[in-house]
């Protein structure tokens, strides 16, 4: 872990916090390059952009750093104020600032699918065109240890398989150009708190953080202190482990996979085909002994799935496990309507997906 000497004068749980930042995300690979930060005003973005920060002035680079903020218009006077304050502070920090306005009530309005999913679809989706528009290599997230956590409870109370045990990953490409960057992730709230606190910088608070019709207010206000007061002290650090070990496993689970695919015999084609059979067909027969793995074999048909480029949003452990069941011997159930407008069915051993 690189030194930090040089940084301002910094009590040591402040120092501790750029140790982490830089361990996670060395400036080496992101300060020649185009950074776009994903800034709500708050105290986890704010600590994120103030590292970035730090780390060019410190190691330099022919990159620059651009914030990005999005204005839900979900409180009113409350979201024109913490835009106004966004761009207050980015000019005195010499940052440039980008406001993208969303219609996040009307979108969920309607999707049907809720006021916080929404939001979130709607903010990933500004911000991944706004930086691939801004040729960003890199956008960059504040999500914290405790973000993580949540969102481990979050997906075990909603169900979840060994993909949603992972957590929140660290990198994701977003476009072809846009890598998504989580360099926080073994940061908590507490630490960016006292980091901030040591530069004498100030942050917004988001009164909707409090409103529990969100789920996961409701898990960082009442269930996680109650589990952590009345089960387990450590419990934030017995998920995050979990999450690791859950990721390790799907791994290993993705790399048998994908090797099954390569095995298997794959034809992809498109129309025009008999009337109602689609426009494009995707064909796979796996070896026989195969299909005594359910779990490599569904993962395998959601791997040429994702090649394929097929929806994904509305598929769920169960999908994927019904699809597979197709190649059982024992199973009479020939035909699958999938989400996404996909047909399922079996040709002469073959799963073919047709759509």
């Amino acid at each position: 872990m690189k030194s930090t000497e040089g940084l301002p004068k910094l009590p040591p749980e402040a120092a501790e916090t750029v140790g982490f930042f830089r361990r996670d995300w060395p400036s080496k690979s992101w300060r020649d390059l185009h950074v776009a930060v994903a800034l709500s005003g708050g105290g986890d973005s704010m600590a994120l952009l103030r590292l970035m920060l730090l780390e060019k002035e410190e190691n330099g680079g022919i990159g620059s750093i651009q914030a990005l903020h999005v204005n839900h218009k979900l409180r009113g006077a409350d979201s024109l104020a913490d835009a106004q304050w966004c761009q207050q502070q980015c000019e005195s920090l010499g940052v440039e600032l980008r406001v993208l306005e969303s219609n996040t009530q009307e979108r969920a309005d309607e999707d049907g699918d809720g006021l916080e999913a929404a939001a979130r679809s709607e903010r990933y989706e500004l911000l991944a065109q706004t930086a691939e528009q801004l040729g960003a290599r890199y956008l960059a997230f504040a999500h914290t240890r405790d973000d993580q956590v949540e969102t481990i409870l979050f997906r075990l109370l909603r169900g979840t398989g060994l993909r949603g045990l992972r957590g929140i990953p660290k990198l994701r490409q977003l476009t072809k150009a846009v890598t998504v960057v989580r360099p926080l992730l073994a940061c908590s709230r507490e630490m960016l708190e006292k980091f901030l606190m040591a530069l004498g910088q100030s942050a917004r608070f988001d009164g909707s953080n409090k409103d529990f019709q969100f789920t996961r207010n409701r898990i960082r206000h009442e269930l996680l202190p109650k589990l952590r007061e009345e089960y387990n002290t450590n419990v934030d650090a017995a998920l995050v482990r979990l999450a690791a070990q859950a990721e390790a496993t799907e791994n290993l689970v993705e790399q048998q996979a994908r090797q099954l695919l390569e095995n298997a015999s794959v034809h992809f084609s498109q129309g025009p085909f008999p009337a109602g059979s689609g426009r494009c067909r995707l064909a796979m027969a796996f070896p026989a002994s195969s299909v005594e793995e359910p779990l490599i074999v569904s993962t395998a048909i959601r791997l040429a799935w994702r090649d394929a480029k097929l929806p994904e949003k509305d598929m769920t452990y169960v999908g994927w496990r019904h699809l597979a069941s197709l190649l059982e011997v024992e199973n009479h159930q020939r035909v699958l309507n999938m989400p996404g407008d996909v047909r399922a069915s079996i040709e002469q051993g073959s799963l073919v997906l047709e759509w």
